[in-house]
């Protein structure tokens, strides 16, 4: 009896042993909202009101377990055009620079992978996120190994030397849970190393002839479910690619002229980085337009014209689409009689006959509220009824009416 009870322990000792050898699968986490501290303080100190918080929170979100591989990087995005819009902050530009390179959560001891499209500002190109110091070089979230697709950052081909690393801190990975920003204030921009973009797909920007009519715009568009007769122009092979823009450029015309009009710049930038986050790849389908009528509100609590014709052009400018899909349209209508018939136009680049979510054309929420056929030509809206608008270009630079069938 006492020599099966030394065997037993003898034996559950081995087991212990070949566990306490075995690296343990630990999540690998921080303080996030230590973060975006020193941005929000920054952004608070440049005049940009409660807003610099919402857009703190939706950045420290982005350092999640659960967000997407580009959630971080359009996070760092959005600081960036609140940044512009507040005079081209350089303090604000330069953390936000740094934010985009901090380690993000990890559910597991493995590396987080890399977004694989550039960002939507030039200051942001050539930045990833570091990994924290525990997390494998060998495995990444979600099983890739070294080498494959989103192990390397994207306009790279090789993988990082030293892994983990990033610009901001060239000599290796980052202390588990500490945050970049305490270990450096210098963005490691001199660290850069860029390849050539690939070059993406078919659609170039002649194939959109935008029009100014000669009158001004009207107050309500035109029936938005008659048929347009020019044929859009279909293109295949699409890649698996991202469709973006600079938020700011949307919104930046009607911020401009809200502060003008007397509105306050916090009340005006709070609807502004509203309207910008509207347009972001995870926005939910209706958020654009909720984010106009909140400028229209605005628009006739001012008594100003001028607001309520941008609102009505921001309503159509296309969303960010995480992939080469075309983004669905809102399903209610508008609270603003203002807005009735207005809808989002698609980028160019993005293959009409697919909906992010997997939707087929012709599906619900494929054609815009109160019709019951696919547009013609698809992409469309009406301040650009020949079709799609180029990759990245703000609506609100090629016309001057939202009505401009």
């Amino acid at each position: 009896m006492v020599s099966t009870t030394i065997k037993l322990a003898l034996a559950l000792a081995v087991v212990a042993q070949s566990v306490s050898a075995a690296p343990l699968a630990v999540r690998v986490t921080q303080d996030v909202s230590d973060a975006t501290h020193e941005w929000t303080q920054a952004c608070v100190k440049a005049g940009g009101g409660s807003s610099c918080k919402n857009l703190g929170l939706n950045a420290v979100n982005s350092l999640a377990e659960t967000a997407s591989v580009c959630a971080q990087q359009d996070a760092a995005d959005a600081m960036v055009d609140f940044a512009k819009s507040l005079f081209n902050d350089q303090d604000m530009i330069r953390l936000a620079q740094i934010f985009v390179q901090q380690p993000r959560n990890t559910a597991t001891n493995q590396s987080t992978p890399y977004c694989q499209d550039d960002p939507n500002n030039k200051e942001l190109l050539g930045l990833y996120q570091c990994q924290f110091a525990s997390a494998s070089n060998t495995a990444f979230v979600g099983g890739a190994q070294p080498g494959e697709r989103g192990t390397i950052p994207a306009r790279l081909t090789a993988p990082l030397d030293p892994p983990g690393s990033c610009p901001a801190h060239p000599d290796g990975p980052i202390p588990d849970g500490e945050q970049l920003v305490h270990l450096t204030q210098d963005p490691g921009l001199d660290n850069v190393v860029l390849e050539p973009a690939v070059a993406s797909t078919p659609g170039s920007s002649s194939e959109v002839s935008l029009t100014v009519p000669a009158n001004g715009a009207t107050l309500f568009c035109p029936d938005s479910s008659s048929k347009r007769t020019l044929r859009s122009k279909r293109r295949a092979n699409f890649a698996d690619k991202r469709a973006g823009q600079s938020t700011t450029g949307a919104v930046r015309p009607w911020l401009l002229a809200c502060t003008r009009s007397g509105g306050s710049s916090e009340e005006c930038s709070t609807v502004a980085v509203a309207a910008m986050n509207a347009l972001l790849a995870g926005a939910d389908a209706c958020a654009q337009q909720d984010a106009a009528d909140a400028m229209v509100a605005h628009a006739k609590a001012q008594d100003d014209a001028e607001m309520l014709r941008l609102a009505r052009i921001y309503v159509q400018q296309p969303r960010n689409t995480p992939t080469s899909e075309a983004v669905p349209y809102c399903q209610r209508a508008p609270a603003s009689a203002e807005l009735a018939g207005l809808y989002q136009c698609q980028f160019q680049s993005t293959d009409q006959g697919n909906f992010v979510g997997g939707l087929k054309a012709g599906d619900a929420g494929t054609v815009p509220f109160g019709m019951t056929a696919s547009l013609s030509p698809a992409g469309s809206c009406a301040a650009s009824p020949k079709g799609p608008v180029p990759d990245g270009v703000q609506l609100v630079d090629l016309v001057k009416d939202a009505c401009n069938a």
